[in-house]
């Protein structure tokens, strides 16, 4: 089993502001298009923090985005939210978001 899943959906980022972010990803697998960034990575455990900062810094006025980061082996699941110039991030442990859907 891997580590960690990471799925996100970021809008509003220009194509200048990618190209600016790119190199640093930690992810190997991106679709970028139409100023919309997706990621869907399962692997090891990295850092998004670093990169979740610059995405703030870099993006549009009105754009936003959220990246949910799960935990495979605490089994944890953080969503950071994504406005311009701010990233919040919450935790749940996953067994409470399941007990919620009773």
């Amino acid at each position: 089993m891997e580590a960690v899943r990471v799925y996100a959906d970021i809008q509003g980022l220009s194509p200048e502001a990618y190209e600016e972010i790119r190199q640093s990803m930690p992810f190997d697998q991106v679709v970028y298009k139409d100023r919309t960034l997706g990621v869907d990575f399962e692997g090891h455990y990295i850092d998004v923090e670093p990169f979740l900062n610059d995405v703030a810094r870099l993006l549009d006025e009105d754009g936003w985005g959220k990246l949910d980061y799960i935990d495979q082996i605490d089994y944890a699941l953080t969503r950071y939210v994504i406005k311009k110039g701010e990233v919040r991030a919450v935790n749940v442990m996953l067994d409470n978001v399941m007990e919620g859907a009773r």
